[in-house]
């Protein structure tokens, strides 16, 4: 076998990289100036979170992959789980076939899995759809349309925090304020909480899914109703919700190309960055490649097929780094892909936060997801090529979470104790 050709399509320049981050950077700003553009740039209307939060708040996480939920403590400077997280592994595989799920059997099932933690009758929610969604100032969002292949009739454009709210009512309780955020929201927020000391932000989603969110200051953000960038200082920061993973990079691939028009269930010509580097897609690319049948022939262990979307994985890929022979080089190519990608949308953020050029700038990312970190050498190649692709007087801190409570938890839990 000769993948010579599928390599070199693969290993992508310096200068090719270059130009991802400046398009991106492009896009960035027209999506932060009006609406319908590439690069959605979504306000989230949320400041740098306060250092001083003090409560509890439950929490449900609609994720890509599983449905979580879970009860938090939080104190100026700790975070705990008093109770969970619990898990519904099967909703969203079971709401990727068009009309298995229903938009009430989507949130009742979520108000079911709240309701195993046992809460009081009204309580502080936090919700983190992990959707590209519009958020209104007062915290409600609406799902603007489907990615990862989820396909729920009758929720996009609809208020999440109304479907939700509505389903757990139903179930004998009442959930107060719910704030509902994107999971690159909720990273970028525990992020800024967990090193206050950092000059910007960004929280990245690198799993299942890919996106982004950073701060930017409301000037910048100039598709701002006049009367909201009234409430808010010309300088401040806001959370933006950038949804990223609908960026098209002119080094994409024929594989990658043929990947997005061959399903019509999975938003084609959309999210076309995100098909190149998620988890999702990661194993599908591979197999187009290789072939599935080679795939599925590979010894015991390591054998898979790249077209079953419940069982197939990045994971599958990653390891066939380590096997021997051409297979593995084809492997090698597409992981570092990925993180190159990933890395120049990082350096495109960077670069549209417009950061001082005259002294010295600490970007905090807090990276999630199980693509990057649990890949063995990811998170130093993303930091390795960011770090050729940002300014020299600007300093990347690729912070760990290590309070044992998820990212997507604790934004939503300070969203939810700071309304």
């Amino acid at each position: 076998m000769n993948f010579d050709d599928a390599i070199a399509a693969l290993t992508l320049t310096n200068e090719q990289l270059t130009q991802a981050r400046d398009e991106l950077a492009a896009n960035i700003h027209k999506g932060l100036s009006q609406a319908g553009q590439q690069i959605k740039s979504l306000p989230a209307y949320l400041k740098l979170p306060k250092q001083n939060l003090s409560g509890e708040a439950f929490i449900l996480d609609a994720g890509g992959t599983n449905v979580r939920a879970g009860h938090i403590k939080m104190t100026a400077d700790t975070v705990e789980f008093i109770n969970g997280p619990l898990a519904d592994k099967t909703l969203m595989f079971d709401a990727q076939i068009p009309g298995n799920v229903s938009a009430d059997e989507f949130f009742n099932r979520q108000a079911s899995l709240l309701n195993k933690l046992s809460p009081p009758p009204e309580f502080n929610l936090g919700y983190c759809f992990s959707y590209p969604s519009e958020n209104k100032p007062d915290g409600d969002a609406s799902l603007i349309n489907w990615t990862k292949n989820i396909n729920v009739d009758d929720v996009i454009g609809q208020s999440a925090r109304a479907l939700l709210t509505q389903a757990i009512t139903a179930q004998g309780h009442t959930a107060l304020k719910t704030p509902v955020l994107n999971d690159t929201v909720t990273a970028l927020i525990a992020g800024a909480w967990m090193s206050p000391d950092c000059d910007q932000y960004l929280g990245l989603i690198a799993g299942t899914g890919m996106n982004a969110a950073g701060f930017f200051r409301t000037t910048q953000i100039t598709k701002l109703a006049p009367d909201i960038a009234a409430r808010w200082g010309q300088d401040e920061l806001m959370a933006v919700n950038l949804e990223l993973g609908n960026f098209h990079p002119a080094c994409l691939s024929h594989y990658d190309d043929e990947l997005d028009a061959d399903n019509p269930n999975d938003s084609p010509g959309r999210q076309r960055l995100e098909k190149a580097v998620s988890g999702r897609y990661l194993a599908k690319i591979y197999g187009r490649i290789v072939g599935r049948e080679a795939c599925m022939a590979l010894p015991d262990g390591l054998d898979f097929d790249p077209e079953d979307n419940e069982n197939t994985h990045a994971g599958h890929v990653t390891q066939l780094r380590r096997y021997q022979g051409p297979m593995s080089h084809v492997a090698i190519a597409l992981i570092n892909r990925s993180a190159d990608l990933v890395a120049a949308a990082l350096a495109g953020v960077i670069k549209a936060q417009d950061l001082p050029t005259d002294k010295a700038q600490i970007v905090g990312i807090l990276p999630e997801g199980s693509l990057f970190w649990l890949t063995n050498g990811y998170p130093q190649r993303v930091e390795e090529t960011l770090t050729r692709l940002i300014p020299d007087n600007v300093t990347v801190r690729i912070m760990q979470n290590d309070t044992g409570v998820d990212a997507n938890f604790i934004g939503a839990a300070t969203a939810a104790l700071s309304m």
